[in-house]
């Protein structure tokens, strides 16, 4: 009874937050708020011309700039003195007070168009249901053919991720709609084959097998499970800090593209968004957070490039061993039995990597899109992605003040990519909460040892 006693004390909630912990969470929700303004294209919307645009453009670069700086101080160890001073903090005052009102709020913007069957579905979203549909038919998920997955949606064409090759050669930028359904009603293969087919890893489509055939709505309630599940490792690691972290997590409903903006409409890419997040929170437990990653790189392609990331602060907290075991079991049980099962699967996913896709996204190439600049070579950009990845996860093995907001941040270099879309980016804020939570609750922010339990966050913050 005294155990339960003590647990139920920790979980008490601070009204008035002080410490370490709230100063970094304080710089998230700012950072947050900075990654809202650096994908939002809000006065070129209002103003016409080029010239809103470029001011648009560098606003969001400069947003940009500010979220990167803000998530890499609040994962900071230690926390610079300056931060310290400014008591941010204070920001979190009567947290559970707002959580409640956030909870109803988000609750209702969730439940609205669940309700009423107005999820916003993309070629992405119903792709990976459609491959559910043909692995419980007995067929291989990576022969569906886009433009008639869409069509039994009843949705259009135009949803669609053209390649550029055959009619869509010559585009300089991106089809525009009537040259998009154009080529889907044109006869004989040009309007199947010139679109993108499932090229996610099989636990992609493998997510969505039980709702597969299920309304809309009971799609979005098995996306939201994941995030149900993280929202509550998140708040038991939180200790007295829950309210503010559980707020946290669901205002990133209005960060496109974040796990619980995809889940919420019913998109199954919040499996991996989620399990990366909890490899992050359960870090601490090998197997398990191994496990976890395993599952997500079995699901989405962002895990891939998340895992130099996740090596570069798994090896300050040991168990390498049980690491590379639960991840390599991971995989060989749940996923590599699928890619035998389905030849054409490692074709499709290593196609959809290299794919003659047009530009998208936001960052620089939306200088591009906006027809400010000539394309570069997609190679250029990739290249120029591949190398920032390396340069950060550098940056953060070279300098261990810095160690953790690298490996969160290596992310960010999706931002200078040909196809830099929200998604990759977004899951940057859902990580550093993660990475604030389990590994900076000490006031020097040093991870303990893998196996060491780390001093309750109620004896750091008094009330």
């Amino acid at each position: 009874m005294s155990s339960w006693r003590a647990a139920l004390a920790r979980m008490r909630p601070q009204w008035r937050p002080s410490g370490e912990l709230g100063d970094r969470l304080a710089l998230l929700l700012a950072a947050m708020v900075a990654f809202k303004f650096s994908n939002w294209l809000w006065l070129s919307a209002r103003v016409p011309g080029k010239p809103a645009l470029l001011a648009n453009l560098i606003i969001q670069y400069l947003a940009f700039t500010v979220f990167c700086i803000l998530v890499a101080l609040a994962l900071r160890r230690p926390l610079p003195r300056a931060i310290s001073r400014l008591r941010l903090h204070r920001v979190l005052w009567f947290s559970p007070a707002v959580a409640a009102v956030v909870l109803v709020v988000i609750g209702i913007v969730i439940a609205r168009p669940i309700a009423q069957n107005r999820l916003l579905l993309d070629d992405a979203n119903v792709m990976a249901v459609c491959g559910a549909r043909a692995i419980l038919a007995g067929h291989d998920p990576y022969q569906v053919a886009e433009i008639p997955c869409l069509a039994s949606f009843n949705l259009p064409a135009t949803l669609a991720t053209p390649f550029r090759e055959g009619p869509f050669a010559k585009v300089k930028v991106y089809p525009t709609p009537a040259q998009i359904l154009a080529v889907a009603d044109s006869p004989g293969h040009g309007g199947t084959n010139l679109f993108s087919p499932l090229g996610k890893p099989p636990l992609a489509a493998l997510f969505m097998v039980p709702v597969a055939h299920a309304p809309a709505w009971q799609r979005a309630a098995w996306a939201l499970l994941p995030i149900l599940v993280l929202l509550l490792a998140l708040a038991v690691a939180a200790g007295p800090l829950w309210p503010a972290v559980t707020a946290m997590v669901l205002l990133t409903l209005y960060l496109n593209g974040s796990a619980i903006n995809f889940a919420a409409n019913g998109n199954g890419e919040a499996f991996a968004y989620s399990l990366m997040a909890l490899s992050v929170v359960w870090i601490r437990r090998p197997w398990l957070s191994a496990a976890c990653l395993g599952l997500a790189i079995g699901g989405n392609q962002l895990a891939w490039f998340f895992l130099p990331g996740y090596v570069l602060v798994a090896a300050e907290l040991g168990g390498p061993a049980k690491r590379v075991a639960g991840l390599g079991l991971t995989l060989l049980v749940a996923v590599v039995p699928w890619l035998l099962i389905y030849p054409d699967s490692l074709t499709r996913i290593y196609g959809s990597l290299r794919a003659s896709t047009f530009p998208l996204g936001s960052g620089p190439i939306e200088l591009v899109l906006g027809g400010l600049v000539a394309p570069p070579p997609r190679l250029l950009a990739l290249v120029a992605a591949g190398l920032a990845i390396a340069l950060i996860w550098l940056w953060g093995a070279r300098y261990p003040a810095w160690r953790i907001a690298a490996a969160i941040l290596v992310l960010a270099a999706f931002w200078i990519s040909w196809r830099s879309l929200d998604e990759y980016l977004a899951q940057i804020p859902l990580l550093a909460l993660a990475a604030v939570i389990v590994l900076l609750r000490g006031r020097q922010g040093r991870p303990a040892p893998s196996g060491v339990a780390a001093q309750p966050t109620a004896a750091r913050l008094p009330s």
